[in-house]
């Protein structure tokens, strides 16, 4: 089965970012596990920006396959997928 989880600021969204500066948009990022367990982020037009570190730079993406450790910046603010993912709250 296919999951997909909005990540922001935004008290709707399916990951909560709290404490986030405003760099975060209230709906910043898709998460979307597939049914082989890999991971997809989609940027959703953020006002700025998501990034990975990815060969010991950051590179701005809108749509690329990570890894659970994979190194995000949702604007400013720092985390890994598996952080996002401890974050899920219940439904």
């Amino acid at each position: 089965m296919i999951k997909t989880y909005l990540v922001g600021c935004n008290k709707d969204a399916d990951i909560v970012i709290k404490n986030a500066d405003r760099s975060v948009s209230g709906f910043h990022i898709e998460l979307t596990e597939d049914t082989n367990g890999k991971y997809y982020v989609i940027d959703r037009k953020s006002t700025n920006g998501t990034y990975r570190k990815h060969g010991g730079r950051w590179q701005p993406i809108r749509q690329t396959y990570v890894s659970l450790d994979d190194r995000l910046l949702l604007g400013k603010y720092l985390v890994t997928v598996r952080q996002l993912l401890a974050m899920l709250k219940e439904i």
